[in-house]
This record gives C-alpha cells, structure tokens and sequence, in this order.
C-alpha cells in the first residue's frame, strides 16, 4: 500500500460554524484534462470509476481531514460529492462544473481542531487536505 496525499484550496468557510469548503481533486476542467501534483492523469471511465470508489469508501470509513498532512483528525468531512460527465448530463450538476471531487469539513471541537481552525482564519491553513491508501497500477 502506498499512502496518497491530496491538497485542495479552501474556497469558502463560515467562520461561525468552522466550517469551510473546496474542490478536493478536479480531474477534467472546461479546458481539459489537469495532471495533478504527482503527475497523476485521471482520463478514463476505468480510472474515474476508480477515483470515485477510492472517495466513497473514504467517506464510508474515515472523513478525517487533516491540516498539511502532519495535523491529522483536526476535522470531519460534512459534505463530499463527485461530479462526473454522466451525473451532469442526468442533470444534476451545471454542464460547465469542473469533473471531479468537492468536499466540506468541520474544524473538530478539540486541540487539534482549533489549531487548524486558527490556521484557517489567520491564513496559516489555506488548503485542506485528504489522506488515504491504494495501491499504483501502470496503466
């Protein structure tokens, strides 16, 4: 197993409620395919379906966030969707949203949550952050 690490900029929070949100890996924009900061391509229907199962069983087992990848269980995921070509052609999101994984998280009510919910509000923390495992497969 290896552990994968993935970054996304918050994008907007409620201060009052510590809660703050972004898109947690966009892999197709309106421009086209995006290689992550591993050099990672998710451009088939194989490996969307992949990156999809990889999330909803994060969102089944864990929905821990983490501040840079060294604060962990800071936070709890409260929201977390993906947005494929077939959930916007049923009509469920707007044709032009990026493809890929959004998601929403609560500053826990502890240490650590308020170590990274002060980071988020002074501008320490200004991305959130997902850990998990898998295993690489050459394509």
């Amino acid at each position: 197993m290896e552990t994968f690490r993935f970054t996304a900029t918050i994008e907007k929070q409620e201060p009052d409620q510590r809660r703050f949100w972004g898109k947690g890996y966009i892999h197709t924009t309106q421009d086209g395919q995006v290689t992550d900061a591993s050099g990672d391509v998710i451009d088939t229907p194989e490996t969307q379906a992949a990156l999809e199962a990889a999330f909803y069983e994060y969102v089944k087992t864990s929905r821990s966030g983490d501040a840079g990848h060294v604060l962990f269980d800071a936070a709890t995921m409260i929201e977390g969707f993906v947005v494929t070509k077939e959930k916007k052609a049923a009509g469920l999101f707007p044709e032009q949203m990026d493809e890929g994984i959004y998601i929403g998280f609560e500053a826990d009510q502890s240490d650590k949550g308020n170590a990274l919910w002060d980071g988020i509000k002074d501008g320490t923390y200004t991305a959130l952050s997902i850990v998990g495992e898998g295993v690489y497969v050459d394509a």
